[in-house]
């Protein structure tokens, strides 16, 4: 069955979404990291003898791969489990110090309760005077955790948190590398990495969050991210995504006095979310989700600011309601125009009532580039090298927000090049296990081509 999987695979075509490139597009220059073989990689529609090597030992050490894959999945790291994050994070860190990265664990501030980042450098000794200088991406926190979330392999498919999202993808990244070092290859790379313990949930303050990514990024000519791939598509663009926080109030009072002048706060609330679906539905690449609603006459939030204790009754007119959610958008103008409008539906209160709505940014939006298309370019000649199928762009409305926009204002980058499953960001998760392969061979063989290895 594996068999048969890896043949289609490599031949295979797929369903293809329009990239739907938006007129908003920024460009700047291509840097010479991508223009000075652009031609040549487009034409480069074969393996290098590197290469089928490369592509053969990521074949040879493919159950070595998912042992470590599950290694990682049965630790559990929920985005606020610090020590959870911490321990995968070592396991990850001892396999870079074996491969000669230098590498350092930065801690965030305690009241941040987040669990840090691993950072590592290898500097190639044969990586020439102006080496090729390569940012790669991931994370180690998982949205779901648990006894009920433990590695569970069933023939071709494993389940469990972050076998998709993203431990598949960051075994991709290691195993690449492996890839290239046990044919002396890292050699000739200059390579940071920065696998970050939040990116589920990003803390805060945001400068002190990913101020290690983007100084990696300011440092790096490129960035490869291994979120969630796909076999024909990858993205040069994603959205950017911040949260919302309504909290509405009425006034306590029995239910027989409810309409007229005291609506009490959960009408207001239905009133308010369901005036967002109606003005801000359609616009192209724009979501926003009201993530959870609680109300009632007492509702007390704990110090996560994520569960809370709710009481009321049936003859009571809620005081109180308070909603969470997210935005998501293609451009800084689209999410400040649609902040306006839901401001101005906030501000209409039913009689008796009052709201407030306040924003909180959290991941920028990464525009589509000249220099993004370059490099998407090159993912694709190596994909149809190794005998996968091309790769083309994919919508940014169709996937979430990740690290590689923060990066995206310095460097060109390009995401998905993790592994492919179904279920991210729910208990169902799951990886497809042969896909494993072709992720890695393809990261592989496009980092020796973009370090300019010819051999």
């Amino acid at each position: 069955m594996a068999a048969e999987f890896q043949q289609r695979m490599r031949h295979g075509g797929g369903n293809v979404i329009n990239s739907g490139m938006p007129n908003f597009v920024r460009r700047f220059a291509v840097p010479v990291l991508l223009s000075g073989a652009l031609a040549v990689s487009l034409g480069a529609q074969t393996l290098t003898p590197s290469e089928k090597r490369l592509r053969d030992w990521v074949a040879s050490h493919r159950e070595e791969q998912i042992g470590f894959l599950e290694r990682m999945v049965n630790i559990p790291s929920g985005t606020l489990n610090v020590a959870g994050v911490q321990a995968v994070g070592a396991l990850y860190r001892a396999e870079l110090d074996a491969l000669g990265f230098t590498t350092r664990w930065v801690e965030m501030p305690a009241r941040m309760q987040r669990g840090g980042h691993l950072v590592a450098e290898r500097i190639g000794k044969k990586a020439g005077r102006t080496p090729k200088r390569m940012l790669l991406i991931g994370h180690f926190d998982t949205v779901f955790e648990g006894e009920g979330q433990k590695f569970v392999r069933t023939d071709s498919i494993a389940r469990g948190a972050g076998t998709n999202d993203m431990k598949g993808g960051d075994s991709v990244l290691l195993f690449a590398l492996k890839a290239l070092a046990a044919h002396g290859l890292l050699d000739a790379m200059h390579i940071t990495i920065v696998i970050t313990g939040d990116e589920e949930s990003t803390g805060r303050p945001l400068d002190v969050a990913r101020a290690a990514l983007i100084d990696a990024a300011k440092r790096s000519d490129v960035a490869l991210s291994f979120e969630g791939g796909s076999r024909t598509l990858a993205s040069i663009s994603r959205r950017g995504a911040s949260n919302w926080r309504l909290t509405v109030t009425g006034r306590q009072a029995h239910s027989a006095g409810v309409f007229g002048s005291n609506y009490g706060a959960i009408y207001e609330t239905a009133r308010i979310l369901n005036s967002f679906r109606e003005q801000l539905v359609g616009a192209p690449g724009l979501t926003f989700n009201p993530g959870f609603i609680v109300g009632g006459t007492e509702v007390i939030p704990d110090t996560s600011g994520y569960t809370f204790t709710v009481s009321g009754k049936t003859n009571i007119i809620s005081p109180v309601t308070m909603v969470r959610g997210d935005l998501r958008f293609v451009t800084e103008e689209q999410k400040e125009k649609a902040r306006a409008v839901m401001r101005g539906i906030v501000a209409k209160s039913l009689p008796g009532t009052s709201a407030e709505i306040t924003f909180d940014d959290s991941y920028p939006a990464m525009p589509v580039t000249a220099a993004g298309e370059a490099l998407l370019a090159r993912y694709d000649s190596a994909s149809r090298a190794l005998g996968y199928p091309p790769v083309r762009a994919m919508d940014a409305a169709n996937r979430g927000a990740g690290d590689l926009s923060f990066v995206a204002p310095y460097i060109p980058g390009l995401d998905g090049m993790g592994s492919l499953g179904s279920g991210a960001h729910s208990p169902q998760e799951s990886v497809h296990l042969p896909t494993l392969e072709m992720q890695t061979a393809r990261a592989a063989v496009l980092m020796v081509r973009l370090a300019g290895i010819r051999k």
